[in-house]
Formats: C-alpha cells, structure tokens, sequence
C-alpha cells in the first residue's frame, strides 16, 4: 500500500471511505484512479463551504460582510465551478432546488450569528496532525472548518455541515472525525484545557455540541489503530452494494454491479437489559458471515434499533437492503402495517428507526461499545 520504511497519512474521511466500501477506498487511494464525477451533494457541500470561510476571512481583515456580499460570492463560486460531471441522484430533486437550499443554509447562519463575535478564530481550513500512538507509527491529519479560542484555555472546533439527516446526541458523542481533530489542537495548543466539538447542522438551523473525556480519547485512539491496522493488512478490498453506491464515482467499474443473484444473510442479536451487551453471530447459508462486509453506518443504526430486543433479528442483502423486527418492542401492525414484524430500514425508514433510538435512551458509553465494536 506504502512504500516500504514509510507510514501513510490517514484521514477521518479516508478511513470513512473503507468502513463505507473497501473497493472504493483501493480505487481512490491505492489505484488512485482519476475521476471528475462530483456529486450535487458534494458540490453544494463546497460552495457553502467556502461562502462561510469567505465569510470570516473578511471579519479577520476588519471587514464586516453583511447577507448580500455572501450570497452574491456564493452565487458567482456555483456558477464558476459548475462542470458537467457534477451528478444528481435524486431525480425528484432540481439544481437550482440544491442551489436554493445552500441560499437557505447562508441566510439561517447569517441570521443566528451575526454580529459574529463570538471567540476567536485561529484557524479556517485549518491543517492539525496528530500520532495515535508513541511511535509515530500510525499519523492522522485533518482539516477544521473554523478553529476557535473563546478565552481561559477554551477552544472550540466547528464542522459546517449541509447534510440532510439530522443525528442524535448519542452519533454524535461516538463521532470520530473532530474528536480524532481534538488531538491535533491538543498537541498543537498544550494550554487547552477545554476543547469543545460543535456541529453546524445548516440545513436544520441545528448547532449540537460534544466533548470527550481523557479516556474517551484513549478508546479512539485504540479503534482508530485497530482500523488502520484492518486496512493495512485487507489484501481483498471486497466491494459492498449498497444504496450508497449510487453516489460513487467508480460505480461504472465495480464488480458487484455485474448482473448475478441477490442472497439474504441474518444476524441474530440477543442483548442483556442490564449488562447493555450484545451476543452477535451471524450465518449465511450454514457458513459464518463476514460482519466487517457489512456497511458500518448501515449495521450501527439498526443496532442502535435492536440492540436490547431479546431475540431481534436484522437481515439484509446485496442490494444494501436491510430489514429489522423488533416485534417485542414495537406491535407488527406499527411497523409499517407489515403483520410479520419485519420493516425495511432506508432513507425513507430512518425517521421510525431514530424514534426507536429517542424511546430506549441509548447512553454514550454504549454508543462507545458499538462504536469498539463496529471498528474491530
């Protein structure tokens, strides 16, 4: 993967790439195959992006840009990149509806922070590296919105996000991208006492908030290596199907899009209501299943959905489908009117699942299993 004496460099999003799909992650990093495809998503992503860090640019040159300057550099950034890769999945969804909605996203931020004085801001785009373990062996870097001081050793990272699922606190607390950012200002500032992670949720008008404990660190740490260890070591990089291959740019060459038979697996799950532990097995057709081949995100939600059912069940297939029943805790007739107790979990589903996740009040620590588990 590296050449040899030399460690690569990992990211959250790089590590993100293999937990969604090892192929995709050998195609990109490893083959490093060229590809211009860009997602609408993506590119809205950006645009805001850089309207925002624009934005505070201008405050550190003494300027004071008010909604209009914003939105014009916004408009005029959309119209100049645009390229004819960029890629729109959802068909019931219009350009200009995603150039409308960053609009929305500026104009809410603009509006709920103005003046814009709050803290310091030491950084935008900011680079921070870090080493997760003594010997240097096992490097992250990464790039931070907004980095800001607000006094006395306090300092606060801001993610801007244009997503459209909100998460919950528990996803949150068990977030790995700007907690892995907390350990490069903590090598970087030693003064810091405190370090707060803050979520800029723009297309909800949301700003959720996070810290972690010494020791919540220490576990991430230990994930994170023994993740990139699992990388290091994949000889395979088996491609997952999912519905998250719709938005992938190396769709067009991946094997798991040749025509061929879709097969069913089931995981059965059996929880202790005290111990909040999970006994997890899987067979396929008589054969033990491979669990890290399942999507990470996929398999944590409907965990989180399950989990503490005695005896609940989650299937799911080649086409990323994932069924869950959680009969005991939900009547079947609530369950999407199915009278066997099974519902698909999908984009479309998440608004049940995470009412599921709100009723049994999943702690952090628990969350912080799964987050062990899911990386092991």
């Amino acid at each position: 993967m590296h050449k040899p004496g030399t460690s690569p460099v990992y990211s959250p999003s790089r590590i993100s790439t293999y937990e969604s799909c090892p192929r995709q992650y050998r195609y990109r990093y490893i083959d490093r195959i060229p590809r211009e495809e860009e997602s609408i998503e993506a590119f809205l992503g950006s645009r805001v992006h850089e309207a925002l860090n624009r934005l505070y640019r201008d405050l550190l040159l003494g300027k004071h840009p008010n909604l209009n300057d914003i939105l014009n550099y916004y408009d005029w950034q959309w119209r100049r990149q645009w390229h004819d890769q960029v890629k729109i999945v959802k068909q019931d969804c219009s350009i200009e509806n995603y150039k409308r909605l960053g609009e929305r996203c500026l104009k809410d931020y603009h509006d709920a922070h103005k003046p814009f004085d709050r803290g310091q801001t030491l950084g935008l785009e900011h680079r921070v590296t870090s080493s997760l373990d003594p010997a240097g062996r096992y490097r992250i870097q990464g790039y931070i919105d907004r980095l800001v001081s607000v006094g006395s050793g306090r300092y606060e990272i801001h993610d801007f996000k244009t997503s459209g699922r909100l998460p919950g606190q528990g996803l949150l607390d068990a977030d790995r991208q700007l907690a892995l950012y907390q350990l490069g200002v903590q090598g970087k500032w030693p003064e810091a006492k405190e370090i707060e992670l803050v979520w800029h949720y723009l297309a909800f008008g949301k700003e959720l908030r996070s810290r972690r404990t010494p020791e919540a660190l220490d576990r991430l740490k230990a994930t994170t290596i023994a993740l990139i260890e699992r990388i290091e070591t994949d000889t395979e990089f088996k491609p997952i199907k999912s519905t998250l291959c719709h938005w992938c740019a190396y769709k067009d060459i991946c094997p798991v899009w040749n025509d061929r038979p879709v097969t069913t697996s089931t995981l059965s799950i059996r929880a202790s209501d005290h111990r909040r532990s999970a006994d997890l097995t899987a067979q396929d057709d008589g054969h033990a299943f491979d669990l890290r081949a399942v999507s990470r995100e996929a398999l944590r939600e409907a965990i989180l959905a399950a989990a503490e059912t005695e005896g609940a069940e989650i299937r799911f297939t080649d086409h990323g489908d994932l069924w869950v029943r959680m009969a005991q805790l939900t009547p079947p007739a609530a369950l999407d009117g199915r009278a066997d107790g099974w519902t698909q979990l999908s984009d479309e589903s998440l608004p049940l699942l995470f009412r599921q996740v709100e009723r049994a009040r999943w702690s952090a620590t628990f969350v912080e299993k799964l987050e062990r588990y899911l990386a092991s």
